[in-house]
C-alpha cells in the first residue's frame, strides 16, 4: 500500500468539513504525511450574477481574507509537528479541488460531504460527486 505523504483538505466552515479535518490529522499523524487546507470562495454564492457584472471582474480582497480567517480557525486545530500550508482560491469549489489535485502530486483527498437533500443533490449534484468523479487521486468523503 502506498503512503500518504501529501494530503488535500478542502474546508469550509460545515461540521462535515470539520469531521474531515480531523479524519486527516488522525491520518497525517500516521503517515506523517503534509495536510494542505484549501477554501474555495463560490463568487456565486458569495456576491449576485448581477453584482458579479457591475464589479466588472474586480473581486473584493474581504472575500479572500475571510478565507484565510475560515482556514487559520482549522489549522488551529492541527497539531504543530503537522506541516501544514494553507491556499485560498477564487471560482467553482469542485472544479478548482480537481484543478488543484491533478496539479499538486497529491496522494489523497479527504473532504466532507454537504449532506444536500435528496432533490438538490439531482438537480445541482455535490462538490464531493464531482471531486469522487473527476480527482486525480483518491477521494475519501466524510458524512
Amino acid at each position: 500500500m502506498k503512503d500518504f505523504k501529501k494530503i488535500l483538505v478542502p474546508v469550509d466552515g460545515s461540521e462535515h468539513s470539520k469531521q474531515a479535518l480531523e479524519q486527516a490529522v488522525f491520518l497525517a499523524n500516521l503517515c506523517q504525511a503534509e495536510l494542505i487546507l484549501l477554501h474555495v470562495v463560490d463568487l456565486n454564492r458569495k456576491i449576485s450574477s448581477f453584482e458579479q457584472v457591475s464589479t466588472g471582474g474586480y473581486i473584493p480582497n474581504e472575500l479572500k481574507e475571510d478565507g484565510y480567517k475560515l482556514i487559520g480557525t482549522a489549522a488551529a486545530t492541527i497539531p504543530e509537528h503537522i506541516k501544514t500550508t494553507s491556499v485560498v482560491e477564487i471560482g467553482s469549489p469542485a472544479e478548482i479541488i480537481t484543478e488543484i489535485c491533478s496539479g499538486g502530486d497529491y496522494d489523497l483527498i479527504i473532504m466532507g460531504s454537504r449532506g444536500l437533500n435528496k432533490l438538490k443533490q439531482f438537480f445541482m449534484g455535490s462538490v464531493s460527486q464531482y471531486v469522487l468523479a473527476h480527482a486525480a487521486c483518491p477521494v475519501m468523503v466524510i458524512r
